[in-house]
């Protein structure tokens, strides 16, 4: 017995993955492990596997039979949790990584903004802040955090000096800078904003209103993608120019939520697809399922490119990518 193909080839707990088997023998495995910690089987066959990942997995697949045999699985592992983010988390140029709690409508949390350093360690960074909703790292190094609440956008120092940047943005949920300094804001009620850096707003585009929050990404082509979930049970992945024309990069994804760039110029989206639940990398064509997992709402790279933050309602996963 050997494993021929683990799909995908990276999971977080709670994550589902298919394991393909070249055996001789017609009875289904007995066993699967994931570093040591047992994962349940949710189907089987003598040529293949179904299993969810165990929340205290490792790396590594092995499957138990007549024999053993052994495949790579890379897991990624949560490092915080008590979280409420609602899109994507920021990595600062030291590594440390920004989440929220953004709790429910009009409420004012103890603290709504943490940081969790490069050690693993959660720490409160900002309490002012109701409702937080999107998250990004300027050109000037500072922190800009929308709320939903207020339809603001804020402005932090990394020692916790906030003031109030733009306001009277709607809903105001996604945020992303462009490379020409512009802040993009997404108002969840169906605009995109542009602010520019003398804090002059005009509007981009209108979409179809989202039933939580728009989440914008900027591309290796210098265009604007945004996903923003509704009530239909498959949604779009937009494009828009900095013109403002808008058109469909990909449709059929289910609750599309955070998306980003990896350093290779592909885009990952954290979604549904075809019953299934992860990260996705999507191009004009296809939406691959890269990494398993539960619903998740973000993603962020550290600078290098050597880790991959994901965040769902409650916890901040980290994964080591080759």
């Amino acid at each position: 017995m050997r494993i021929t193909s683990v799909f995908p080839g990276a999971a977080l707990p709670a994550g589902i993955v298919r394991i393909e088997l070249d055996s001789s023998d017609n009875v289904p495995a007995r066993l699967v492990d994931m570093g040591g910690a047992a994962a349940s089987i949710m189907g089987a066959s003598p040529r293949a596997l179904t299993v969810r990942v165990p929340e205290n997995a490792g790396h590594g697949i092995a499957v138990h039979n007549h024999a053993v045999a052994r495949a790579d699985l890379n897991v990624g592992r949560a490092i915080a949790s008590d979280l409420q983010p609602v899109s994507n988390p920021v990595v600062d140029a030291f590594g440390n990584v920004y989440v929220t709690y953004s709790g429910t409508r009009g409420e004012k949390v103890p603290f709504s903004v943490f940081v969790v350093y490069a050690d693993g360690s959660k720490h409160p960074f900002l309490a002012e802040i109701v409702n937080p909703t999107g998250l990004a790292i300027g050109p000037d190094d500072y922190l800009y955090i929308s709320s939903r609440h207020t339809g603001s956008i804020y402005r932090s120092t990394f020692d916790r000096q906030v003031e109030k940047f733009a306001d009277g943005l709607g809903l105001a949920s996604g945020l992303v800078f462009s490379p020409a300094g512009d802040l993009y804001v997404g108002d969840r009620s169906g605009f995109i904003y542009r602010i520019s850096a003398n804090r002059e707003t005009s509007v981009v585009c209108e979409l179809e209103p989202s039933v939580s929050a728009y989440h914008l990404a900027w591309g290796p082509d210098d265009r604007l993608y945004v996903t923003g979930p509704t009530l239909a049970t498959q949604d779009s992945v937009y494009r828009v120019s900095p013109e403002g024309e808008v058109e469909v990069f990909f449709k059929g994804v289910g609750r599309p939520q955070g998306l980003a760039f990896d350093a290779g110029g592909t885009l990952h989206i954290a979604a549904s697809y075809r019953g299934r639940r992860g990260l996705f990398a999507v191009d004009r064509e296809e939406a691959r399922l890269v990494v398993s997992g539960p619903m998740l709402v973000g993603l962020a790279y550290s600078g290098d490119g050597r880790l991959l933050y994901l965040v769902d309602g409650s916890h901040l996963y980290q994964i080591e990518l080759s």
